[in-house]
């Protein structure tokens, strides 16, 4: 194992703050381990924990949706006060956000947490619960997504700029296609609007390198009108001339981070990405990385460097793929810690 890959401790205030919220069986040490990618705006963490119980406030991210898998063991999940659930291997859940949580296993666990930004899944039809539900993990996507997130975090991979942002996307396509096989998770059949606008941006997203794809060109191609698809995209939070960009910028910015993409000048980028010219390319790459096309492709070598100790994960006490804060806002590519025991108060 090189010096890159091995687990570094958690420092003293991260082990204090986990230590005064979980309780172990008497006469037993705790053991606890994490490693965590985060690819884009998506994340990915994988942890190993002996029986323990926690009960308590939590400090999560706000607006992620976390879907995990039980990998080895079984859990009681409980979040919020509400009744906990039971999660056995190989069993898969989603987690919104939460203030408390109460977890209890009785034996060493193994969980993947996998988290996306819950506004991107709006974006593309997908109804976010408010409490954690069970998914079908056996489903035809249930395994891809499991196998393809266990991949990525091996500490060995070391994607390039362009491969990071294909991840990042193919992330979520399967998280939105394992929810949508899911009950409750798919659009109302009677909201409209909602299915309108994730047609529209099935064909944005298959059909923006057409420099004549327009609102008023995708109006027709759908058959509604151009005002009637304006007010699909009402309350999303982007337009559709601004998804339209946000797809083509995307698509720029995998071409610049391409290998021996150098020889691509910025007219060309932006005529591949389906701009119709570099002062497009310009305003809507700015709007969706806040840099310019020349920034990005400057700073391209910095960000295929593969993630080090100390770079690439907040720790945040995440027990069996269920990531909850315990206020130390550490940063570490691995973590690892043991923590004698700690007798649970009686009666409790």
């Amino acid at each position: 194992m090189s010096q890159a890959d091995r687990p570094v401790p958690l420092p003293d205030r991260a082990i204090e703050v986990i230590a005064q919220r979980f309780f172990v069986p008497e006469s037993t040490v705790f053991h606890f381990s994490a490693q965590k990618r985060v690819v884009g705006n998506t994340s990915v963490t994988l942890t190993t924990q002996s029986a323990f119980r926690f009960d308590g406030k939590t400090e999560v991210t706000p607006g992620i949706l976390h879907v995990g898998y039980m990998l080895h063991g079984a859990m009681s999940i409980g979040l919020n006060g509400a009744q906990a659930r039971s999660f056995k291997s190989i069993s898969a859940y989603t987690v919104p956000s939460w203030d408390s949580a109460r977890l209890e296993s009785l034996e060493i666990t193994r969980g993947l947490d996998i988290q996306v930004p819950q506004a991107r899944l709006v974006e593309r039809g997908v109804r976010v619960r408010t409490e954690h539900q069970p998914v079908d993990s056996t489903g035809s996507l249930g395994m891809p997504l499991r196998l393809f997130a266990l991949a990525i975090i091996e500490s060995a991979w070391a994607p390039g700029g362009a491969a990071s942002l294909m991840v990042e996307r193919t992330i979520e396509d399967l998280v939105v296609g394992l929810l949508m096989e899911g009950d409750g998770y798919a659009m109302d059949s009677e909201d409209l609007r909602l299915g309108l606008r994730v047609r529209a941006l099935a064909q944005i997203d298959e059909r923006h390198h057409d420099r004549g794809l327009t609102p008023a060109s995708l109006a027709a191609q759908l058959g509604v009108s151009l005002r009637h698809l304006q007010r699909a995209f009402e309350g999303s939070g982007k337009t559709v001339a601004q998804q339209i960009a946000r797809a083509r910028a995307e698509s720029a910015g995998v071409l610049l981070l391409m290998p021996n993409s150098n020889g691509l000048t910025i007219a060309d980028v932006a005529a591949r990405a389906g701009f119709s010219s570099t002062f497009e390319l310009r305003a809507g790459f700015k709007a969706r990385y806040n840099m310019l096309p020349s920034e990005y492709r400057a700073h391209g070598a910095a960000r295929a460097r593969p993630a080090q100790p100390g770079a690439g994960i907040e720790v945040a006490g995440v027990a069996g793929g269920l990531g909850f804060g315990v206020g130390a806002g550490v940063a570490v590519e691995a973590a690892a810690m043991v923590i004698e025991s700690i007798p649970a108060p009686r009666g409790g």
